[in-house]
């Protein structure tokens, strides 16, 4: 009973630290992609 309620938070919790990840590295990947076109417009000036 015990190991299966423990097994199940740490599956969860495994899975919400997965996606915290995630979202970090694609609100940096986006970061990164404005920055870059930022770069670019001013190149082309």
């Amino acid at each position: 009973m015990w190991h299966n309620i423990l097994f199940d938070l740490l599956l969860v919790s495994a899975g919400m630290g997965m996606g915290v990840v995630l979202m970090c590295i694609l609100q940096v990947g986006k970061e990164a992609d404005t920055h870059l076109e930022e770069m670019e417009r001013s190149n082309e000036k």
